[in-house]
């Protein structure tokens, strides 16, 4: 539920110099673990499960939910968590990720589960964060998918200083 605070708007929460995985992985561990552990003699307390070992793996799922070629070799729980929110981008599309082993839903499943839960406006306001990201934290961007946003749709998300983003991006 955490993966995505890394797209907040609150700036108290962000880094000036992470990607938004690296930022929303460190905001939902410190939050848990502020929540969950209370700390013991040795300060490594667990409370509800959560020890120092469990709070890393989350961390690991969420920074690298967006990075299947070290994702999947990951723990299960990391697997898993970049497998459902992958799933959540490509639907049925999500197997050609896995070197072609077919659909891991189908489309059946994909439909009921987009009735259930509509995803209304989601490209816009996924463009538009994008783009934001692009726009604020630009090196963050140069080197991995959240880029392709501001090469596609500029930094405003309708083509706003698309060719100054070029460049900077062929420059790095």
């Amino acid at each position: 539920m955490l993966h995505d605070m890394g797209w907040a708007t609150n700036a108290d929460l962000l880094s000036k110099d992470k990607r938004f995985e690296v930022d929303g992985a460190e905001v939902a561990r410190d939050f848990v673990a502020r929540e969950t552990c209370t700390g013991s003699a040795g300060g490594e307390g667990e409370e509800n499960g959560w020890d120092k070992h469990r709070l890393q793996l989350l961390w690991d799922a969420i920074a690298l939910h967006t990075n299947p070629s070290v994702a999947m070799f990951k723990e299960a729980e990391v697997v898993v968590a970049h497998l459902g929110i992958t799933a959540d981008f490509l639907g049925v599309y999500l197997g050609a990720e896995l070197g072609g082993v077919g659909p891991l839903i189908s489309v059946d499943e994909y439909k009921e589960i987009v009735t259930a839960f509509p995803r209304a406006g989601f490209k816009d306001d996924l463009v538009d964060i994008m783009c934001g990201l692009c726009k604020t934290k630009p090196a963050t961007t140069f080197d991995n998918f959240v880029g392709e946003f501001g090469l596609e749709f500029g930094l405003d998300g309708k083509g706003a200083n698309k060719q100054e983003y070029r460049e900077t991006w062929e420059k790095f």
